[in-house]
């Protein structure tokens, strides 16, 4: 699946010259969504995980 595909492209937002990439389409539709996760999923599936580290912008 082209996940490119479920993704809105913005541009000049929030400035000229960013191209913003909305991933409410992506969430909003549940097989694409579920494919993304699986893609994430298996870059770790047969790794231990000890730690979740969540980084946070605070409105970059």
């Amino acid at each position: 699946m082209d996940l490119a595909q479920t993704i809105r492209n913005v541009p000049d937002f929030p400035v000229e010259g960013i191209q913003f990439k909305d991933i409410t389409t992506l969430l909003q539709d549940p097989v694409p969504f579920r494919a993304a996760v699986d893609e994430m999923l298996d870059a770790y599936r047969d790794r231990p995980i000890d730690v979740v580290v969540g980084i946070e912008s605070r409105g970059f």
